[in-house]
């Protein structure tokens, strides 16, 4: 593979910037940390710590320079900052809107409509979001015990039919504890039997959200309930990647067929075990170097190489294509809010 300075010789400046605005002491924290950070600072600021010890060379900016490729959190660019001539931003969209000058944006989620209906307008590449630092799989000495059904995420992002009297009182039942883990704990899958990871039971696509909840499954060597989402689809290879719910009931239904059926269970940690390897942090820190390399850079000697009216007409243009998608993304967000309301109405 040859040395750091060899792979990545002759790139271009490479910043990852983090903006004063957020505490001094933020940026000093360990770049591991992951529960008790914002999706800003992960995205940013352990990405910059993950490839700094890959030795690939890029850095950390509390300021926008003036020159280079600079990589950043949707939620810390503002839409009025607009690149300047030798200036390329490098977009993180997460779960937020695309940015209106951003040459080029990073997506959370393969099915996310800047993959979906792409465009030379509009150009972005898939990259995974990190898994949980120091992740505990499950505890070997649990062994045949199937009980404990844990969600980990925002209580208020759980399927509201999951989180009922009705729904828990018939999980307890048939012997099955339901907990929603607190946030400072959500790398710990020790005692965890199964994870329940669903936030509708609608048909709603979720296209801006990560399928990091199903990663942390694989790496802890858990079966995933999951719902209908793009991201868990679009990972799917086999019967064994996770099981996808769409009622209450079909939760029941497959926690009692995974308790019933132990060489099940052995095949889904088998399978876990060979997909957490393509979801690693040494693997998706190779994919940021794949694609800052082979796309980003690119584009930024070509944003640098094009002329001033050029670069212009490309900034009015962009605003104008944004005014459009916002327009549209309002009606279709509209649209999506109803069938929710009314899905999380029904039984």
């Amino acid at each position: 593979m040859g040395t750091a300075a060899s792979r990545w010789k002759d790139l271009p400046p490479i910043c990852f910037y983090y903006p004063r605005s957020i505490p001094e002491d933020a940026p000093r924290a360990g770049v591991d940390t992951f529960t008790t950070y914002s999706g800003s600072y992960v995205w940013t600021i352990k990405t910059f710590g993950a490839l700094s010890r890959l030795g690939f060379p890029c850095y950390l900016s509390r300021e926008v320079p003036a020159d280079g490729l600079v990589i950043t959190h949707r939620e810390l660019l503002a839409d009025d900052m607009v690149p300047g001539p030798r200036q390329f931003f490098l977009c993180i969209v997460a779960d937020f809107y695309r940015h209106p000058y951003a040459q080029m944006h990073l997506v959370q989620n393969r099915e996310d409509p800047l993959l979906r209906h792409p465009s030379v307008a509009w150009p972005a590449a898939f990259q995974p979001h990190w898994t949980e630092g120091g992740l505990i799989p499950r505890d070997p000495a649990r062994g045949d015990t199937f009980a404990n059904v844990s969600y980990f995420g925002m209580p208020h992002r759980l399927a509201p039919q999951l989180q009922g009297g009705r729904f828990l009182h018939r999980l307890r039942a048939r012997g099955f504890d339901l907990r929603i883990v607190d946030r400072e704990h959500w790398n710990d899958y020790g005692d965890t039997d199964a994870v329940l990871a669903v936030r509708s039971l609608a048909n709603v696509s979720h296209h801006k959200y990560p399928p990091t909840k199903l990663y942390n499954a694989w790496l802890a060597g858990v079966p995933a309930l999951l719902g209908n989402e793009s991201a868990y689809r679009s990972e799917r290879r086999n019967q064994y990647d996770y099981f996808e719910v769409r009622s209450s009931g079909e939760v029941l239904r497959t926690l009692e067929y995974l308790r019933g059926n132990r060489a099940l269970r052995e095949r889904v940690a088998r399978n876990c075990a060979l997909r957490a390897t393509e979801v690693s942090p040494d693997r998706i820190a190779e994919q940021w170097t794949r694609t800052l390399t082979t796309m980003a850079v690119p584009a930024y000697e070509h944003w640098c190489a094009l002329s001033p009216a050029r670069q212009a007409r490309f900034l009015r243009a962009r605003r104008l294509r944004y005014a459009a998608f916002t327009a549209r993304d309002f009606a279709a967000r509209a649209q999506g809010f109803v069938r929710r309301k009314i899905r999380a109405a029904l039984p």
